[in-house]
């Protein structure tokens, strides 16, 4: 063992307990985002409606060749290499034209203009030009879904270093897993181990371990999924591309993904859309949810249609065609040009850690157990805190914990409010969206500073997110969305259950509010320890 000083033993001591809670932290605001991310269609519904009756999303309707070709007519020529078509969380179509440009900087950057599409009236509500990275950040529709997205993905931090960072924090959700199930020795036991009389102190003790052992299996399928992705996308396609391409992702990419058929650039007009569309939904039984066109107006031309996954299947299809007649050339495996296990075993990365693979009820499911994940890691760094609070040095760890885990409903609320509200702002969505979850943040940090208590912080906090989450479906309304009557006709049910759901939330932070809190003592700590 490593012989140092008092002062050193503590400074280090100090470190180690502000660097775990930190960590701690960040580890909770990923899943509690990731938890409501799980429904960020719902939320992109909710936010910015179609009009329309009965339209339903993630379709690719009759008169998308038309509307294809008239954009394509007018635009640069050069973007027509490749055209994406998916969803935006609000039910809108987006399609992308784009090409692989240089800058002024010599950086290699994707170029293109951005149409956004109501899917129903076959109508454009916005189109951008520019680089891909900028032209997103001004579709305003469904910035409030796509903020919660990016908080919970890279945590708002540019670049690869908010995935790398996410990726970490999955490793260390999963380290957290595997030796918490090595750690609890009676885990049966303390599968139906809830004690809500006598000492709180064990009672929420309790509840976090038996929390934490009902959430074992879903935390490790969580932590797992996510490293996957975030890691997979920061470090794991650059290395590869390292490894066998000199660094050229470009590359990696078109040999990976890009379907096998001969270059050949000699112009030709590309077959009917809506044909090729109409073949897949016979094919799959499924509506077509998205589609890439690969070297439009070129004899190699490709077109690929992604399709929802049938009710009897767990994994969507990808279904390739050939550009210039529209020949069916079969289904696209999900990584690479041929049928593999790992490419299989990636694939299944997607529904197991969003949960979309069965509608409703499956990420209503993910939701639970993502809450349940959230609350004990909040849980976990309460107890931890509060039983060191009483010390000076260790007593900011606990005002961080309640700012944290109380203040960021808070600061999304907020920013609901503030997307309805944007009206004659001139600031992109996205970025107003920023700046009112930083200023939320820190009015939040003012209000734990003057509480004068961790307990009078935290019920300050909740009865602040109960007054925003009564006005979220207000806002919403004096914006200039549907009220409930006319929601109902329009078949928007989904509004008024929203809603609903925003006051219920509103109920139960102020219940929670209103109840008393543990408090820990010496005695209660020992008293606990003989109990276990």
């Amino acid at each position: 063992m490593i012989k140092a000083s008092t002062e050193t033993t503590k400074s280090l001591l100090a470190l180690h307990g502000w660097s775990a809670v930190f960590l701690g932290l960040l580890l909770y605001v990923v899943i509690f985002t990731g938890t409501l991310a799980v429904f960020d269609e719902e939320i992109g519904t909710w936010s910015n409606p179609l009009p329309q009756t009965g339209s339903s999303r993630s379709v690719l309707p009759p008169g998308t060749d038309q509307t294809l070709r008239v954009i394509a007519n007018r635009i640069d020529p050069a973007y027509l290499d490749e055209v994406a078509l998916f969803p935006s969380a609000d039910g809108r179509m987006r399609i992308l034209f784009h090409t692989h440009a240089v800058n002024d900087a010599g950086e290699h950057e994707e170029r293109g203009v951005l149409t956004l599409l109501n899917p129903v009236s076959q109508t454009i509500e916005g189109e951008w030009e520019g680089s891909v990275d900028e032209i997103f950040r001004h579709q305003h529709g469904s910035a409030l879904a796509d903020f919660i997205v990016g908080l919970h993905v890279n945590l708002l931090l540019p670049g690869r270093w908010g995935l790398l960072l996410t990726g970490v924090l999955g490793f260390a959700m999963l380290v957290a897993v595997i030796s918490g199930f090595v750690i609890h020795r009676h885990l049966i036991k303390e599968l139906f181990t809830l004690r809500r009389r006598g000492d709180r102190l064990i009672a929420a003790r309790d509840s976090h371990v038996n929390a934490s052992t009902w959430n074992l299996p879903f935390a490790f399928l969580l932590a797992f999924t996510g490293a996957f992705f975030s890691f997979g996308s920061a470090a794991g396609l650059p290395g590869i591309a390292f490894i066998a391409f000199g660094g050229d992702v470009d590359t990696l990419i078109e040999k990976v993904l890009t379907p096998p058929i001969p270059e050949d650039a000699s112009p030709a007009p590309l077959a009917n859309i809506d044909a090729m569309l109409d073949d897949a939904r016979q094919r799959t039984g499924t509506e077509p949810t998205g589609m890439l066109i690969t070297h439009w107006g070129r004899r190699d031309a490709s077109v690929q249609i992604a399709t929802a996954s049938a009710e009897d299947e767990l994994l969507s299809k990808n279904l390739l065609y050939l550009g210039e007649d529209g020949q069916f050339l079969g289904v696209r495996p999900p990584l690479g040009n041929t049928e593999s296990f790992g490419g299989n075993l990636a694939s299944l990365m997607t529904p197991l850690h969003f949960g979309d693979f069965a509608g409703l009820l499956s990420k209503t499911v993910w939701f639970a157990f993502g809450f349940a994940s959230a609350y004990v890691v909040f849980s976990g760094l309460q107890l931890w805190t509060r039983r060191r609070q009483d010390n000076a040095g260790w007593r900011w760890l606990a005002y961080a914990t309640t700012w944290v885990g109380y203040g960021l409903p808070v600061a999304l609320v907020s920013c609901t409010l503030a997307f309805f509200g944007r009206s004659g702002i001139s600031a992109t969505a996205h970025s107003l969206l920023l700046i009112v979850f930083l200023a939320a943040s820190g009015v939040c940090v003012l209000l734990c500073h003057y509480s004068g208590s961790v307990e009078r912080a935290r019920k300050h906090l909740l009865l602040l997110t109960a007054v925003l989450l009564c006005l979220a479906p207000l806002a919403r309304w004096l914006s200039g969305g549907p009220a409930w009557s006319a929601a109902w006709i329009q078949g928007h049910h989904l509004l008024i259950t929203v809603d609903c759901l925003f006051v219920i939330a509103a109920i139960l932070c102020v219940r929670s509010a209103c109840s008393t809190r543990i408090h820990t003592s010496e005695a209660n700590n020992a008293d606990w320890v003989e109990a276990r």
